[in-house]
């Protein structure tokens, strides 16, 4: 579990709970390096960070840990980050007679400096705050000296830190390797040195004159004072004049008041030595001797000066001195039990030791711990009985050193693989034994501390062989089966094909009587759809050569010229169209090599030009003047006939202009494709999908379907439409071509 309760300051300045710690995908506090070093650290101490900028203020901070113990256990830590922004303010208010002052934190970065006259606005953050001391003075070599002296002090500090160490170097490797190189030993100090308690008080280190002062321009006085727990250093620098003016003016002073004091005393002390001092402590001293503590009580009581609280004191510390001998007649008694505790405490552990290794070694599976440099830490009887090896040739040895190098490397891909996904899984694995390669299941599972790190890998296998060889046997009889059932189904699909060809035969049977009374029917409406096509073109015939005559009537003999030609112009379109319905309406009987489909479409669209006129159509074609169909003219007449009484019937209203009919008509292989597209009112899409089905289906008796059923049967054709309402309707029809057309 990460149980962070972290608070910071939003946008109000007021305190929120953050959660980020808690995040279950993000490193957790665990890993921060405010969290590791405070499990060293006493209760009651606290751990001071680096100095860093905060990635969100852009401010200077510092962080303090203070380690949380419960019944001798380590529980967590508790932090609060504090911003350095009034640290400066604070050192200039500071009386430092002219002088000024440099704080470095344990690690010797920068918290605190003097601002060059030089600057501008030193209002603003310096750029060397959270860095290291040594980058400020590569930038302003004058104070070097400085960071020479820093450096002795810290040679010092490890020195004396490493002289009687509390933890030695194994407790914090797991730490130390996380850092980097240049920091180890400087944590590695303040660890032993906060937990001996060294430098509990401020003092001063050292100090020595600089010649010459690049803030104050004159030899100055640099003191380094080491601070006591935190180990941050100040580094006070004070003119050498101000220091020469104190000591005139201290000297002064003591002087006047050694030469009073040596002139009273000379005559008192003569006087008041010997009743005053040394007779009253003599007699102390006795008390003392004698042991005759009430005396001395006694003595403290009746007097009220300093020797009555000399005795007080003598006294106080005689009682403490009882209670201490007392303290430590119970400390070592619970010393005592707390032995005899830990002697039980080893036994126990002995006998569960011996218990553990009763328990691996009477077990046949193979069992094993690794560390995380892949040396192995203990095995069992069983895992050295397989391998033929002695205990002491594995232990410490590597997987390369025990099997082959193709063994060695499935086991290091598995280890891999535990070792980032940290969850047990469980492979089947070779191993080599006296009796050849065997097959064993292994479950491998992480080894973790109490930070959740791993620090070992342990493994258990146990010999699959035999289940496998089963398992083999299984296989091929399931297969066996499998094959059994697969001819069983081949059979009853066979039986099912059958009887599915004999119903679909009844189908067949009973869809092609439907298809051809259908036929039959197409036939007999096509039949009377002639005779109609011919009436129709002949009654616009007729009035078109009514038309004329009632002019010849009208008009005397003598016509004028343009009315003559006019009469003319009609003649000549009634024998255009005569000829165009010859065309047309050639018999059957007779016989036709091939039908020149561009010249028979014009022909057509030259016969039904009335009705296009009436609907306000212009009609165009696309064809190869080369393309000739060995066809039946009639079948050609009835479907371009019939799809185009279909456009103008259900394409257009009598009230739209600018309506076209488009119609293409070309050879793709051995299939004639001809499409009829208008530019017309379009088809809702329901009604779209319901005729595409009936025309799929030839479930209707409408135009469509049935020509769509007509094509099939004769030509082995299909018919198609699409449109979109409002845009363009198309009817695309597919016919099947006889070889030899062209």
């Amino acid at each position: 579990m990460r149980n962070s309760y972290f608070w910071a300051r939003n946008e109000q300045n007021k305190f929120e709970l953050v959660y980020g710690y808690n995040n279950a995908n993000g490193s957790g506090y665990h890993s921060e390096i405010w969290y590791k070093p405070t499990r060293f650290y006493p209760v009651g101490t606290t751990y001071w960070s680096d100095a860093y900028i905060d990635p969100y203020t852009d401010e200077t901070m510092i962080t303090a840990s203070v380690p949380m113990w419960l019944e001798h256990q380590f529980i967590g830590v508790s932090t609060v980050d504090l911003a350095l922004s009034s640290l400066k303010s604070f050192f200039n208010k500071l009386e430092l007679h002219q002088g000024y002052l440099f704080a470095l934190d344990s690690n010797n970065n920068l918290l605190a400096h003097p601002y060059d006259s030089e600057e501008q606005d030193s209002s603003k953050p310096s750029p060397y705050l959270s860095y290291p001391f040594e980058k400020f003075t590569q930038d302003h070599p004058a104070y070097a000296s400085i960071l020479t002296e820093v450096e002795k002090i810290d040679a010092q500090f490890l020195k004396q830190a490493g002289t009687s160490s509390t933890y030695d170097k194994t407790q914090l490797d797991t730490l130390l390797n996380t850092l980097d190189a240049s920091k180890r030993d400087r944590l590695s100090a303040l660890i032993n040195a906060n937990a001996r308690g060294i430098s509990p008080n401020s003092e001063r280190t050292t100090s020595f004159v600089l010649d010459q002062d690049p803030q104050l321009k004159e030899p100055v006085l640099v003191s380094v004072f080491h601070m006591p727990r935190t180990y941050w250093k100040i580094i006070l620098v004070t003119p050498l004049s101000e220091v020469g003016n104190k000591e005139h003016a201290i000297a002064a002073k003591i002087g006047i008041f050694l030469l009073l004091t040596q002139l009273i005393a000379l005559v008192v002390l003569f006087i008041f030595q010997h009743r005053l001092f040394i007779k009253p402590i003599s007699k102390m001293v006795e008390s003392l001797q004698e042991g005759n503590i009430a005396k001395l009580e006694l003595t403290a009581n009746q007097r009220k000066d300093e020797i009555g609280k000399l005795a007080k004191a003598f006294t106080k510390r005689n009682q403490q001195l009882e209670i201490a001998y007392a303290s430590l007649d119970a400390g070592n008694l619970a010393l005592e039990q707390q032995l005899a505790m830990q002697k039980h405490a080893q036994i126990q552990l002995s006998k569960h030791k011996n218990q553990l290794n009763d328990l691996l070694n009477s077990s046949q599976n193979l069992i094993c711990i690794k560390n995380t440099e892949g040396f192995y830490t203990l095995v069992n009887d069983r895992f050295c009985e397989v391998l033929g090896l002695e205990r002491d040739k594995v232990i410490g040895a590597k997987d390369r050193d025990l099997f082959p190098a193709h063994i060695a490397e499935i086991i290091a891909r598995h280890d891999k693989i535990i070792a980032s996904t940290e969850t047990p899984q469980s492979f089947e694995q070779p191993i080599p034994t006296n009796q050849g390669e065997i097959t064993y299941l292994i479950t491998k599972y992480p080894i973790q501390d109490n930070e959740g790190n791993i620090f070992a890998l342990g493994a258990m296998a146990f010999d699959i062989s035999h289940i496998k060889a089963v398992n083999q046997e299984l296989t091929g009889q399931v297969e066996q089966l499998n094959q059994d059932l697969v001819h069983r189904e081949m059979q009853v699909q066979q039986l099912k094909m059958t009887l599915r060809r004999v119903e679909l035969s009844s189908i067949s049977i009973e869809k092609h009587q439907q298809q051809s009374l259908q036929l039959q029917h197409i036939g007999a409406q096509n039949h009377k759809l002639m005779p109609q096509l011919i009436t129709d073109i002949l009654r616009e015939q007729l009035k078109e050569h009514e038309l004329i005559f009632t002019k010849l009537r009208q008009n005397s003999p003598l016509q004028r010229g343009d009315e003559l030609l006019e009469l003319m112009r009609l003649v000549t379109e009634q024998t255009d169209k005569l000829r165009h319905l010859l065309y047309l309406v050639v018999p059957q009987s007779e016989e036709i090599k091939s039908v020149h489909i561009k010249q028979f479409v014009e022909h057509l669209l030259a016969v039904l030009a009335p009705q296009f006129d009436v609907y306000k159509v212009k009609a165009s074609l696309e064809c190869s003047e080369q393309l000739a169909l060995q066809v039946s003219p009639w079948s050609l007449l009835l479907l371009f006939y019939k799809l185009l009484q279909n456009t103008l019937s259900h394409g257009f209203t009598m009230d739209t202009d600018q309506n076209e009919i488009a119609i293409s008509v070309h050879k793709d292989g051995q299939q004639l494709v001809i499409c009829i597209r208008d530019n017309g009112v379009g088809v809702e899409p329901s009604y779209l999908e319901e005729i595409n089905k009936q025309i799929k289906e030839h479930t209707s008796t409408g135009t469509l379907a049935e020509l769509a059923l007509w094509l099939k049967i004769e030509f082995g054709g299909e018919l198609s439409l699409s449109s979109e309402l409002s845009k363009y309707t198309e009817i695309r029809c597919l016919l099947t071509i006889p070889d030899g057309s062209d």
